[in-house]
């Protein structure tokens, strides 16, 4: 489905050849990326952590490490392609090449789905009808998991927003956005795992509030730094600054997700929570700062008080998970 997508993305006529119809299929095979996306964490994610159950957090935090060496190869080209093709060009045909690089998750995903070994689950872990089970009894676990998500979700896809906020906002060329996304992968890349094992050492909850109060207090003077002096080396390190402490956050969160639910239930739970979490809060994170921006008493500080309203929802569900659930969840 990934492979479809992508190459139906970089293979698409243009509205002069097809009219509308262009934009909604670029629409739709986004969709397919997407869902297959969407899809495949729940169920990765279980992978992971069954096979090494004593580094949970350590073997979890790859998921989003990984994640952080697709936005750097996302960020690359972006930067790559921008600093050396026209806007002509760019425009034209030059945004279908990352789309076309993408075409090689197809062998990728063939050899994973062909030689990887799974973890066997003793039978206590089957269900029959896990869907129902979470819908049914586990409501509560997948509203704490949202809220685990959604600060991390909101931060990274700021970060993908901030080429567009720093030509449409700022006024600035589209490479330094890409330059600071750059940044923050490799950000991501390396600061996941350490994330990961220091979880593992000290214990989910109380490292991920400690790290949830960090950016909650370093949002705001962030954006006051990136609304007054928007210079580019000004934008690289407020976003590196922030995609460091979210990095820092998200390394321990696949983990701690994977244990608000039981073996029976896991990979449903994750996968259902993940999704709501990205949507509500990730990919609406953009549309719902460009909106705010347009009050004037908000303005370019509308990202910084978005994400301040997300980090107190997660710092809620880390609370919660720590004084109400801990025994339970293994927090």
């Amino acid at each position: 489905m990934m492979t479809i997508g992508t190459v139906a993305v970089g293979c698409m006529p243009t509205y002069d050849k097809i009219g509308v119809l262009a934009p909604l299929l670029v629409i739709f095979a986004r969709l397919v990326q997407g869902f297959s996306a969407g899809g495949e964490f729940g169920s990765s994610t279980a992978f992971l952590v069954e096979h090494m159950p004593g580094k949970r957090g350590f073997v979890a935090s790859w998921q989003f490490a990984s994640q952080g060496m697709s936005s750097l190869l996302g960020s690359g080209f972006g930067l790559l392609l921008s600093s050396t093709l026209s806007e002509t060009e760019l425009q034209g045909w030059g945004w279908r090449i990352p789309f076309l690089f993408g075409a090689l998750i197809g062998p990728i995903g063939l050899y994973i789905r062909n030689n990887i070994e799974d973890a066997t689950a003793p039978p206590a872990a089957k269900h029959d009808a896990p869907v129902r089970a979470v819908f049914m009894t586990q409501k509560f676990p997948v509203l704490l998991a949202v809220g685990t998500i959604a600060i991390a979700t909101a931060v990274n896809y700021l970060i993908i927003y901030m080429p567009t906020y720093v030509v449409k906002t700022l006024n600035l060329p589209s490479t330094i956005g890409y330059l600071a996304a750059f940044a923050a992968a490799i950000a991501a890349i390396s600061l996941n795992p350490v994330a990961g094992f220091i979880s593992d050492r000290v214990g989910r909850t109380p490292y991920m509030i400690t790290m949830g109060v960090l950016l909650l207090f370093a949002i705001f003077p962030v954006y006051l730094l990136l609304a007054g002096k928007p210079t580019g080396t000004i934008i690289v390190l407020a976003v590196l600054v922030l995609g460091s402490l979210k990095a820092l956050y998200l390394g321990a969160v696949a983990a701690l997700m994977s244990e608000l639910f039981p073996a029976a239930t896991r990979a449903t739970g994750l996968g259902l929570s993940y999704n709501i979490g990205v949507t509500a809060f990730g990919g609406s994170g953009p549309a719902i700062a460009t909106w705010l921006g347009s009050f004037a008493v908000i303005g370019n500080l509308a990202p910084g008080y978005y994400l301040t309203a997300v980090c107190l929802f997660s710092l809620w569900a880390l609370i919660t998970i720590r004084m109400r659930a801990a025994d339970r969840y293994g927090a």
